[in-house]
């Protein structure tokens, strides 16, 4: 049993901790949107759901759409991308828990609904490679499909109920990991409780 007194970890059983990214691990200092920007420019095309599940970039999406995307509106839309993914960062005392749950023995995922071009700002982020990176457009699932966390568990070497789920989305990582025996906390509470140490 892990020494950190976490309520959660401290719980006999927990040997992983899952994490969302954004909003959770990670945060877009330059927040532009531009993906939702393109989605709701053209409402009859392709979804969000797409978007996520499957490995595409911002003029493959704007390509699939029923218009054509004026060439200055695209070169907007992939300029704010752009800003977006470099203002990609750790968040304050991420990396702090990281190496403590490390240093207890405590296994580290990542599951996380994204469109292709943040995979590679979010991984190079991260203080060290995680045990198990579950993306949504690699994996073809999006949150909170149980069928997701499933993968989790199958990629992380445990079961549900031995993986704490941390995140900042309710229906996405708080009631779709509980609904398979996945218990699951809001990142706030998780760090307030490494705080309180």
């Amino acid at each position: 049993m892990t020494t950190l007194g976490n309520r959660w970890l401290g719980r006999a059983g927990v040997r992983a901790v899952c994490f969302d990214a954004f909003g959770t691990v990670v945060e877009i200092g330059d927040k532009r949107r531009p993906f939702r920007a393109l989605l709701g420019e053209y409402p009859s095309g392709a979804n969000a759901n797409q978007v996520l599940t499957q490995p595409l970039d911002l003029r493959s999406v704007a390509r699939s759409l029923t218009a054509g995307l004026d060439v200055n509106r695209l070169g907007e839309l992939e300029r704010d991308l752009q800003a977006e993914i470099t203002s990609v960062q750790l968040r304050d005392g991420i990396a702090d828990i990281w190496k403590k749950l490390q240093r207890e023995g405590i296994k580290i995922g990542i599951c996380s609904n994204l469109a292709m071009p943040y995979g590679p700002p979010l991984i190079a982020c991260l203080p060290s490679a995680p045990d198990a990176l579950v993306l949504s457009y690699e994996v073809g699932l999006a949150k909170p499909d149980p069928a997701i966390f499933h993968l989790v568990c199958e990629r992380l070497g445990f079961a549900a109920q031995e993986i704490l789920f941390v995140g900042d989305t309710q229906s996405a990582d708080i009631d779709g990991p509980r609904a398979i025996g996945m218990p699951a906390i809001h990142i706030s509470e998780f760090t307030k409780s490494f705080e309180e140490r």
